[in-house]
């Protein structure tokens, strides 16, 4: 927005409204994992990116800032937070439900459907978002992966009853002490995390996607 400013960086300073800051915050995080993505694959074999939610590449007229995001390969993408008052109630008692079967720190394989269907049941609270997690746009992208690398299924990981409560990063992850390299990294996973009850706090469950390593990225209009 400054044009090649390089030499006078130092000198320049932004000043805009919260909102906007969150916005473009969320711009540069997927610009940069795209531009990481391109990075570990040098040569000309990648140069699609997948466009999903009618999103119009060749953009006729100036595009809204934060309408556009991306999903990469190989990357981790979270809410920053969840809501945890009553209004959860329904949602939580529909996942624990759905994961009944499911042990606590154990990884079992499920259709790559009953993945979409459990993010969109998650209830991420709106005044902490980044811009980056998009439940909709997250669920399409794990379903249009499958269709791509001809798979129906992905992983399910499921622990209940975890003492999360910062927000933490929409790229950062929820998962502690190695837990994420307990599961295959050939398939789509969802880290499903149930926060603890406590402190007029409800359970609420919080998810991670993380997109196997590969040349792709899903581009979307949120």
């Amino acid at each position: 927005m400054y044009g090649y400013r390089k030499g006078d960086i130092g000198l320049l300073r932004l000043f805009l409204p919260r909102e906007l800051h969150v916005v473009f915050k969320a711009i540069h995080k997927m610009e940069r994992s795209l531009r990481d993505l391109i990075a570990r694959n040098q040569t000309e074999e990648f140069r699609g990116v997948y466009l999903e939610g009618g999103l119009n590449p060749t953009r006729r007229n100036v595009l809204a800032p934060g309408s556009i995001g991306v999903y990469t390969g190989g990357s981790t993408y979270n809410p920053a937070q969840v809501i945890r008052d009553d209004s959860v109630t329904a949602a939580t008692e529909k996942i624990n439900r759905l994961v009944k079967d499911h042990e606590d720190k154990k990884c079992g394989e499920v259709p790559i459907d009953l993945l979409a269907e459990l993010i969109g049941a998650t209830v991420p609270d709106p005044s902490a978002s980044e811009r980056v997690w998009d439940a909709k746009a997250v669920a399409e992208s794990l379903v249009q992966y499958g269709k791509l690398a001809g798979q129906d299924s992905g992983y399910l990981y499921v622990d209940r009853d975890r003492g999360l409560k910062e927000s933490r990063y929409e790229t950062q992850g929820i998962l502690t002490g190695g837990e994420a390299g307990t599961v295959r990294s050939d398939k789509v996973t969802l880290f499903l995390l149930r926060t603890r009850s406590e402190g007029g706090s409800h359970a609420s469950w919080w998810p991670q996607i993380r997109f196997p390593n590969g040349r792709y990225a899903f581009a979307f209009a949120i």
